[in-house]
């Protein structure tokens, strides 16, 4: 049978809206545009489950799509559905096969990779649920009661792309807290080269609406959408090479954008920060205050958001996970430093959260940090004596440029954004486009002074707001921008350094250096 996933609709009678019913709720969606529908009941007699899954099983056939009863064989038998799908702690679906024939649909939940592999162990079902991607209320007894979010379905789909390698592929549809705001963007980071969603499975977003017929309606638009920070191109960078005549034109766009860039950052670098912003041509916003973000990024248009790790607490992390919303929402780029995330296991995770949160557009950090974040990606296993990447803030990782590179390009992958990789060699990387660059580090005192490597950030959301690459087309080669940045800031560390001996002079010199070569 030829099932299409794309919209999965699984019914919760419990959550019907008084001015409907539950019929006409699975049959105004299924008229909109639901591809297959499952029949979830958990505290109806058995008689009144057979009863309704007759009643919908006719709504089912008349528009040729599955029935797919959830846990129930005996139901599923007794109706002929086109299908079942079981949970964990449901019937094994070995068994399931047994019993309903080799024709029928079977479905599995899944909610981590080694459910996923024994799905594929036992090679009878043809697509697996995975999940739960956010927070639920229909879900309460998951072993991820806050989602796995996007970072753990990509794992999952690591190892079901093993498995479906030349053969017959068991599909996958992602389910959890999946709604018309977000469902988008799901489709868009829940994916690996060569595995990707076959569909998305919600219950509320249409069972709980006033008008379920419109609510598929919007929920379709949204899943064939384009996430909105897919505007600008990621065209490939390596068909030129990169000079100063390229930095020349994009430090000019700057001078004349009037480009802000929206910090949220730790205390201790925020003036030399906006400093560093305001000597490249660009303005600063330092600010804190949730409520006013959607009018930042709605109506500013050359405006970046530059989200400093640096000093997390539970009230700060709730203000970067509304900040990244927000400026993803209005398709603004946000640029992510993970500060330490290597130092400690606290801190990595508050980066998975940051990151299952949003999308971000550049992720800026050094050996140690980007090692960290690689801990994240679908592709990462764990090895045994790994070495200590970080001693506070301070990259202590000994790797080859080589596996630095690698380390980079499987976080722009699964990430889907640019790399910056900060050392003495700058590595930036884009998956997507195969673009790398390699840019040469400032001076050994940039290592000594406090937010030189903050302030970079500073530095890349400026040419990102501004959208200072060298073309003349409206849209941004973020990749360009971001080596134009990473360029200017090196090279005038580098040009302060043969001046300066001592990190105390070395500052305010910095700050001279890049506001002369930004105002050639």
């Amino acid at each position: 049978m030829n099932v299409d996933y794309t919209l999965y609709l699984v019914t919760d009678s419990t959550m019907v809206p008084e001015s409907s019913t539950f019929l006409k709720q699975v049959e105004d969606s299924i008229n909109a545009g639901a591809t297959i529908v499952q029949l979830r009941e958990k505290s109806i007699s058995t008689l009144d489950f057979i009863e309704r899954a007759q009643k919908v099983h006719e709504l089912t056939k008349k528009k040729n799509i599955p029935l797919i009863i959830n846990d129930r064989i005996d139901v599923a038998l007794v109706v002929d559905a086109e299908g079942v799908h079981v949970g964990q702690d449901d019937m094994p679906a070995k068994l399931a096969r047994q019993l309903l024939g080799p024709n029928k649909i079977i479905g599995v939940t899944c909610s981590n990779p080694s459910e996923v592999q024994q799905v594929c162990d036992e090679d009878v079902a043809d697509y697996v649920g995975i999940g739960t991607v956010y927070k639920t209320l229909t879900k309460t007894d998951t072993k991820t009661p806050m989602g796995t979010g996007p970072i753990g379905i990509r794992k999952m789909l690591q190892t079901l792309k093993t498995r479906n390698t030349n053969r017959q592929p068991i599909k996958c549809v992602a389910i959890g807290g999946i709604n018309e705001t977000n469902v988008t963007k799901v489709l868009y980071q829940c994916s690996i080269p060569g595995q990707k969603l076959d569909g998305v499975a919600v219950v509320s977003c249409i069972m709980a609406k006033e008008d379920a017929y419109k609510a598929t309606v919007e929920l379709q638009e949204q899943i064939n959408g384009i996430v909105p920070w897919k505007k600008d191109g990621m065209s490939k960078f390596d068909t030129f090479t990169y000079n100063n005549s390229h930095l020349e034109i994009q430090t000019q766009k700057i001078q004349k954008a009037g480009a802000l860039v929206h910090h949220i950052t730790n205390n201790v670098v925020k003036n030399f920060s906006a400093n560093v912003t305001l000597a490249i041509g660009a303005s600063p916003i330092m600010s804190e205050l949730a409520e006013e973000y959607e009018e930042f990024a709605q109506k500013i248009p050359n405006i970046s958001l530059v989200l400093n790790l640096g000093t997390p607490t539970v009230e700060m992390m709730q203000t970067f996970i509304h900040a990244i919303t927000t400026y993803n929402k209005y398709g603004k780029h946000v640029i992510f430093d993970p500060v330490a995330a290597g130092a400690t296991n606290a801190r990595l995770e508050c980066s998975r959260v940051l990151l299952n949160a949003g999308q971000m557009s550049v992720i800026k950090g050094n050996v140690g940090e980007i090692s960290a974040i690689f801990k994240l990606t679908s592709t990462y296993e764990v090895a045994k004596n790994e070495e200590v990447l970080m001693r506070g803030v301070d990259s202590i990782a000994n790797l080859s440029e080589e596996s630095i590179r690698n380390i980079g390009y499987a976080v722009s992958q699964d990430f889907k954004c640019v790399v910056v990789i900060t050392g003495p060699t700058n590595h930036v990387i884009d998956a997507e486009s195969g673009s790398f660059a390699q840019v040469p580090g400032g001076n050994k005192l940039m290592g000594l002074i406090t937010g030189s490597g903050c302030s970079l950030g500073s530095a890349i959301g400026s040419f990102v707001a501004a959208k200072a690459d060298s073309s003349a087309t409206e849209n941004l080669n973020l990749f360009e921008a971001v080596v134009g940045a990473v360029t200017l800031y090196n090279a005038a560390g580098k040009l302060v350094g043969t001046k300066c001996s001592a990190p105390g002079a070395f500052v305010p010199a910095f700050v001279d250096s890049l506001y002369l070569k930004a105002n050639k």
